[in-house]
């Protein structure tokens, strides 16, 4: 498992569903900065983003940098590629990413370019960033 690496998952055919709601997030991905809502209101991060908060109903939203992330839970997903490939599998590492300074708050995102030694719960992670369709998608990196 040593000389294992995670890769990037194959995000070239997925349209990125956007709305009104979503857009700062991805308009922010696509500078390669890392955004999350928070309410204008009562102050809690949110995700997914929404027309309301969940916990007061106020549809003031504010757009924070989300500090820095560490892995909550993951697990490896051995992918195989069809016969004749280069290598014999893909190692996909979906995550679930955790941003203590906005209040805990978790993304679900793919660990990618990491040793899967260097990958365990409470490791710190910096984004990254793949290409969808319409979008660009962020994917995190063991520091």
């Amino acid at each position: 498992m040593d000389s294992e690496v995670s890769t990037r998952p194959d995000l070239s055919n997925l349209e990125v569903p956007i709305d009104s709601w979503t857009s700062p997030f991805w308009e922010a991905a696509a500078a390669h900065r890392l955004v999350l809502p928070r309410c204008g209101d009562c102050q809690r991060f949110r995700w997914p983003p929404g027309p309301f908060c969940a916990h007061c109903c106020s549809q003031r939203v504010e757009w924070l940098p989300a500090g820095t992330g560490r892995v909550y839970s993951y697990t490896i997903l051995r992918k195989s590629r069809a016969t004749g490939a280069s290598d014999s599998s893909r190692l996909v590492v979906p995550a679930l990413i955790e941003f203590p300074e906005a209040g805990g708050l978790r993304l679900l995102a793919a660990i990618v370019d990491t040793p899967l030694s260097s990958i365990r719960i409470g490791v710190l992670v910096e984004p990254d960033w793949s290409q969808a369709v319409n979008a660009t998608v962020p994917v995190f990196k063991v520091r």
